[in-house]
């Protein structure tokens, strides 16, 4: 075995060394930043670079062969409520310089983060006598609400199924993580996002009547993977959300959906009682994944897709936009 030479010392050995890295004060310092940082790029390059929480998970599941490789002394792996602290004191173009320089691949502010896509008719530019007019389809932020990207297509020739496609094409989201409405629930546009190591997250309703169906019947036989229910008070009402996670990776369905991914179902029940009123509702919604795990992160995501229907009631209250009359394309 050949000696290594001088300036190929091990990417930990440069963790170790890199000036400017490490912005902790001495109170900060309780875990060895560079065997932390290994870890986190042990979890990146494994495909967990979606979820703090995954990245976590795998960096506490293999802490003990990670000190053992590294011939540290074994301490407590980094708490989950302690990573994030520490990774915020982290200078993260000296961290991306050195992973590039080892691994080829660079950090992405944007990497593996949940954007919710949806349409919404342009109710102003609808002329008199039509029923469509101009259409906006958005892609948001599920963490701050922010639009990053959108177009627009002519209702009465174009289609949102198209536009939503062609945006996550032209933006550059097929390797993130998607949330959509089952309008979206077909399988040239899941495909795209399986074939682009994406996540997605979209309705299942009866407009897949079919895959609904077997679906339904699959998860009757199936045991309860995880499950979680929460109780919010707002909006002149209570709401009780309760989830729950079935494996239907081996679900029996048609050839079109085969490479597609479908990995986990979602069963969502929400219960709703108006307080002045007092009125019920309960409303049953199903949705459909290629992640498995991460239960928690996609009842989050389920929950935040709203955001994109909020972004849209801020245009129409706040900007007037339905009551903009047009009669020109956008």
């Amino acid at each position: 075995m050949q000696p290594c030479q001088e300036n190929s010392r091990s990417f930990f050995e440069k963790l170790q060394n890199a000036k400017g890295l490490d912005l902790r004060d001495n109170r900060g310092k309780k875990h060895d930043l560079a065997v932390v940082l290994v870890g986190v790029t042990i979890a990146l390059l494994a495909n967990r670079d979606g979820c703090l929480s995954s990245i976590h998970r795998h960096l506490a599941n293999h802490y003990e062969q990670l000190v053992a490789a590294l011939g540290v002394e074994k301490k407590r792996p980094v708490s989950r409520s302690q990573l994030p602290l520490i990774l915020e004191k982290v200078t993260a173009s000296v961290f991306d310089d050195l992973i590039f320089a080892h691994f080829a691949c660079r950090l992405d502010e944007k990497e593996r983060r949940w954007f919710a896509l949806d349409g919404k008719e342009l109710r102003g530019s609808i002329e008199t006598g039509s029923r469509r007019g101009e259409a906006l389809v958005q892609a948001v932020g599920h963490e701050n609400g922010q639009t990053i990207a959108q177009n627009y297509y002519c209702g009465k020739k174009g289609s949102e199924v198209k536009t939503v496609r062609q945006l996550l094409r032209d933006s550059e989201l097929l390797s993130q993580k998607i949330s959509l409405d089952a309008l979206h629930c077909k399988p040239n546009t899941l495909l795209m996002l399986a074939a682009g190591k994406g996540k997605y997250l979209v309705g299942l309703k009866a407009n897949q009547k079919e895959l609904l169906r077997q679906a339904l019947k699959t998860i009757e036989v199936q045991a309860i993977l995880w499950k979680q229910s929460s109780i919010e008070k707002g909006h002149g009402r209570f709401e009780q959300r309760s989830y729950e996670f079935y494996d239907i990776l081996e679900m029996d369905k048609a050839e079109r959906w085969w490479e597609c991914q479908m990995k986990t179902l979602i069963k969502v029940r929400r219960a709703r009682e108006e307080l002045k009123s007092g009125k019920k509702s309960l409303e049953t919604s199903y949705y459909v994944t290629n992640e498995t795990g991460n239960y928690e992160e996609l009842a989050e995501a389920v929950r935040r897709h709203w955001q994109v229907e909020t972004s849209n009631h801020l245009r129409d209250v706040t900007l007037k936009e339905d009551a903009l009359r047009s009669k020109k394309r956008i």
